[in-house]
């Protein structure tokens, strides 16, 4: 009976050893942005700032992060509209936009005037499950060009999926 229990219970740990994590593919929108700890403290997320920033001391982050999902019926949008209400809960008075309403990839942008911060959040199905990319703005200039061009760069976050080659790219972030 000993011998059952273990064997189940090691077969049971091997497969959660085995799960991988996804591999997004990203290329910053320009040189000198740099991985930091999270400001929360967090290991599970991967946080970037430009050049001369911290995770203390920063203007802008960039913030990549998987939520694996136990009930596989939940989409990216329901995680995305989640996360918006912790948001809510800091920021009272933000008002979201969702630039791209998709069930499997959905990206919105809100700012709060009293905290002087704008974000750019996005949610997509990875292979694990949803692929949470955020940019945070703590000096926004509330400038349509600036939004737009950010939404278009977290926007060209992809899921890495492995090809033939040898080479692997050098713009991977394992989450």
């Amino acid at each position: 009976m000993k011998k059952i229990l273990f064997l189940l219970l090691s077969i049971f740990l091997m497969q959660n050893y085995c799960l991988a994590k996804d591999t997004v593919q990203f290329d910053f929108p320009n040189n000198g942005w740099h991985q930091v700890e999270s400001p929360d403290g967090l290991k599970s997320k991967k946080c970037f700032v430009p050049y001369n920033q911290s995770s203390e001391n920063y203007t802008e982050m960039i913030v990549f992060s998987e939520r694996i999902l136990k009930n596989k019926g939940i989409s990216p949008m329901v995680i995305l509209h989640k996360q918006l209400g912790k948001d809510r809960n800091n920021y009272m008075d933000i008002a979201p936009e969702y630039v791209k309403q998709d069930m499997n990839d959905s990206i919105l942008i809100w700012c709060s005037k009293s905290k002087s911060i704008c974000s750019i959040e996005r949610a997509f199905l990875g292979n694990e499950g949803v692929i949470l990319v955020t940019y945070i703005n703590k000096m926004p200039h509330y400038s349509q060009n600036l939004l737009t061009n950010w939404v278009n760069i977290i926007g060209s976050v992809k899921l890495y999926s492995p090809d033939n080659s040898k080479e692997k790219p050098l713009n991977l972030i394992e989450l």
